[in-house]
């Protein structure tokens, strides 16, 4: 027996009744099918197109393949494999990305959004139903968007915002294996792995019938699958638990027979049936007999598959409707989906009768039409032809095997996503910015840029874009994310040192001061984004006057007697005195031969000095009064609490408060206030 060539395309569509099996080969432009069996299950080892029993289904297939290769006299041992999408779950996820508008888009630029859609669909699905492990089948792009526009291809253009709308498509982890499972029982190993409904869509609608609105719905035992195309590609899926069982099983009610006897019946075009019930009696009974009785089902599976094709299709009728699968050419099913979908009748019809792609069945030659109950088998094999099947790619990734679910020209990128690594592990991004303002101006910093991945294969660099093949070793360094943006008060004002000045005995401050959103701020203070920041610079007695009170406005100033210029630098601890503006400058200077006139400090014990206390870090603390009335202030307390700002702790945040709540410098203090000012451990 000669053994299957590269050539030769091994098809096996394991359906919840039979298993078809067929050889297959793609001659240039026609597809020709040389040879098929179709093996009815023994047991019912298939429960809505999910495997039950593995061993019951694989000894059906062993006899399957031991049938074909007795008539075509190969061994097989690589099979092409369709999955039901019954448990097929779907997410379209829109994703967007700003790029630099004075560069190309690039296609690696259109591989990140499409991966970051991905992503999100995985991230939604995942947090759906976290006990289920889902592997991804492919994604479809179903449109692009330049800032905001619609765009059939980014690649090459310019602008500042990206985007994409993906159905990515995914199926859990148990429908899978199970499939691998049974082929490996039988001695095969998996080339090729696609969906029903995808496979049934390259013989009925391929890709150039695609611009029409048309929806397909594979109509087996267990389950209906369904797909929608329109503008030239598929824009969704959907999945029907109501299929040919229902009308199987209700037969056997009506008519009390075994599941076999009423799939029998179920079948029969012959217009008088006979059958044996299971209590022993023969009947014989008309065709339109069996059409009353399975009336309600039929009625229940054309609903059933009509709401799946108005989900996949948006809400909307499409223009046409093709029925295939074995229970797809079910008498009365036609007429009933398109009144259930409000369509003329001659817009639903029964899949394979008329088909546009050039399919030769063995000696027959090229066929205008095709059994409904091949065309999945037909289509598992075209897609495998055609390279747009999917298949498992085992390799080793940081010494761990992967298995994924993905096309045949599996990018690193993709192999990278399916072993669970997220996007910013694949991408590097640039860290956060800042944008804040000093005194009213905007200012921004960028972040650091990202550290790109760094991928091997087999110990060579490659890219996302690099393909991966069985076997393959890689080694993955994720990419990392770039520092963020960081900047302090003392990296934007210098150093906010303050230093004391006595005017007419009231101590003021003069110096550098930040306030941020209102308050007073640390040096080390880490500036956020949206931060106002307000920097004053108090160095000069023109300065001082616009922290004075009102009423020193217009007043003339002295120190030891000396008439003081708007422009004088003030000094650490200077003593000034002030004057109305009628005085003169001679009783001024003779002012500074007499000392007693103007005292260095305020007296505390003159008459109206009132000193008090404050409760400084749970210690009392007395302030002296002063003459005038004038308060004294929070920053004062700075130098007495002395607090070391040579050696913050790692929080670095200073609690500053005046009886539990956030205090500012300049805050006034009261007779019994408790203040806090300490490192916050």
């Amino acid at each position: 027996m000669n053994t299957q060539s590269e050539n030769d395309i091994f098809a096996l569509d394991i359906g919840t009744r039979n298993v078809v099996a067929m050889l297959c080969r793609n001659e240039g432009d026609c597809f020709e099918v040389l040879e098929y069996v179709s093996v009815p299950h023994s047991t019912r080892s298939m429960a809505d197109g999910q495997i039950e029993d593995i061993g019951l289904a694989a000894q059906t297939v062993s006899k399957a393949v031991a049938k074909l290769s007795e008539k075509t006299g190969l061994s097989f041992e690589r099979v092409c494999l369709a999955a039901a999408g019954r448990s097929l779950v779907t997410h379209s996820d829109r994703a967007e990305q700003s790029v630099d508008p004075e560069k190309s888009i690039t296609a690696a630029d259109v591989k990140s959004l499409e991966l970051q859609a991905v992503s999100q669909a995985q991230d939604s699905l995942s947090g759906e139903n976290s006990a289920v492990r889902y592997y991804c089948v492919g994604h479809s792009v179903t449109s692009y968007t330049l800032d905001g526009y619609p765009i059939s291809n980014l690649e090459g253009h310019r602008g500042e915002n990206i985007g994409v709308q993906v159905i990515s498509a995914f199926l859990p982890s148990t429908v899978v294996e199970s499939l691998y499972e049974v082929a490996k029982r039988c001695g095969l190993t998996v080339s090729s792995l696609t969906l029903e409904p995808m496979a049934a869509m390259s013989v009925i609608i391929p890709p150039e019938l695609r611009l029409i609105n048309a929806a397909l719905a594979d109509i087996g035992a267990g389950t209906a699958d369904i797909a929608a195309a329109k503008d030239g590609s598929i824009i969704g899926y959907r999945m029907a638990t109501v299929a040919g069982d229902e009308i199987t099983e209700e037969i056997a009610r009506r008519f009390i027979v075994d599941f076999d006897t009423a799939e029998r019946i179920k079948t029969s075009s012959d217009e008088r049936i006979e059958f044996t019930d299971i209590l022993g009696f023969e009947h014989t009974i008309d065709r339109s007999e069996v059409e009353a009785a399975v009336k309600d089902t039929l009625e229940e599976l054309a609903r059933a598959v009509s709401e799946g094709i108005l989900s996949a299709n948006g809400g909307t009728a499409p223009a046409a409707v093709f029925l295939v699968g074995g229970s797809g050419h079910l008498k009365g099913l036609c007429s009933a989906v398109a009144q259930h979908l409000g369509m003329s009748e001659n817009r639903v019809a029964v899949g394979g009768v008329n088909i546009k792609r050039k399919i030769a069945m063995g000696d027959r030659g090229v066929i205008s039409g095709i059994d409904p109950l091949l065309v999945t088998p037909v289509g598992i094999g075209i897609t495998s032809a055609e390279h747009t099947g999917y298949d498992f790619t085992t390799v080793t990734l940081n010494s761990r095997k992967v298995r994924m679910l993905d096309t045949r020209d599996v990018k690193c990128g993709q192999l990278l996503l399916s072993a669970g690594c997220r996007t910013n592990d694949i991408i590097a991004r640039t860290g956060r910015g800042l944008v804040f303002t000093v005194n009213g101006e905007r200012r921004s910093i960028r972040g650091e840029a990202g550290i790109p991945a760094v991928i091997t294969i087999n110990g060579e660099p490659a890219s996302l874009e690099h393909p991966v093949h069985a076997g393959d070793e890689i080694l993955f360094t994720p990419a990392v994310t770039g520092k963020n943006a960081s900047v302090t008060i003392a990296d934007i004002a210098g150093d906010t040192d303050v230093f004391p000045v006595y005017v007419d005995g009231a101590k003021y401050f003069f110096g550098i001061t930040a306030v941020v959103n209102g308050r007073a701020a640390q040096p080390d203070r880490a500036v956020q984004s949206g931060d106002e920041i307000e920097i004053s610079v108090t160095s000069t007695l023109a300065e001082l006057l616009d922290i004075l009170p009102p009423e020193y406005h217009g007043r003339t100033f002295t120190k030891g007697g000396r008439h003081l210029e708007p422009g004088y630098l003030l000094d650490s601890g200077d003593r000034l005195v002030s004057h109305a503006p009628q005085t003169s400058m001679a009783p001024a200077a003779e002012e500074a031969h007499e000392p007693e006139a103007l005292p260095p400090e305020k007296d505390t014990s003159a008459a109206g000095d009132k000193p008090f206390t404050v409760i400084l870090n749970g210690v009392p603390t007395a302030l002296e009064g002063n003459k005038d009335g004038s308060g004294h202030i929070f920053l004062e307390l700075m130098a007495i609490a002395d607090i070391d700002t040579s050696s913050p702790p790692p929080g670095g945040n200073m609690l500053l408060k005046i009886n539990g709540r956030d205090a500012a410098f300049m805050d006034p203090l009261n007779d019994g206030d408790e203040v806090i000012i300490r490192w916050d451990e």
